[in-house]
């Protein structure tokens, strides 16, 4: 029994350690825990519809759905929603599926990427534990998402020259 014990302990260390290294990677929601990336802009010091022109033009540059059968732009409001499927880098047939919330007030604008699932051999949320827990896939998840939100950022910020 007590070599069982021996044995169990560190798998268990392990396993602690493991979800603990995908918590540091991905941030998490503090009310839902779930893996989302969020943040309100600083004010850009111009009014909602040029902030509408800006995330119009960054999304017909990046969710073009002639091009991609995942993307789409749903609007309601002062609201849309993106979404979309990414590849990993040099993953054959491992892919990232995401929402991104994006709302606009006068001189500022809330962004929200949600509903992270993991595709492999399945579909999952990434929350779920049959999702990866390999490192390198969470590192090139998080890579990915954070080049979307710096993307909005840049274009959001730019004047209308660009």
């Amino acid at each position: 029994m007590t070599r069982i014990l021996a044995l169990l302990v560190p798998i268990l260390l392990i396993c602690s350690v493991n979800a603990q290294n995908k918590r540091h990677i991905i941030p998490r929601d503090s009310i839902t825990n779930k893996y989302t990336y969020q943040g309100i802009s600083d004010s850009l010091g111009v009014d909602k519809e040029t902030l509408r022109s800006r995330l119009e033009k960054w999304n017909k540059q990046n969710y073009n759905q002639e091009e991609s059968e995942y993307a789409s732009v749903v609007r309601d409001g002062d609201s849309y929603t993106m979404h979309d499927r990414e590849a990993l880098p040099g993953k054959a047939r491992k892919f990232i599926e995401y929402d991104l919330t994006v709302d606009l007030r006068d001189e500022k604008f809330r962004y929200k990427l949600t509903h992270l699932e993991y595709i492999a051999v399945g579909k999952y949320p990434l929350e779920d534990k049959m999702a990866t827990d390999q490192r390198k896939d969470l590192e090139a998840i998080h890579d990915i998402c954070s080049r979307i939100v710096a993307s909005l950022g840049a274009a959001m910020a730019k004047g209308d020259d660009w």
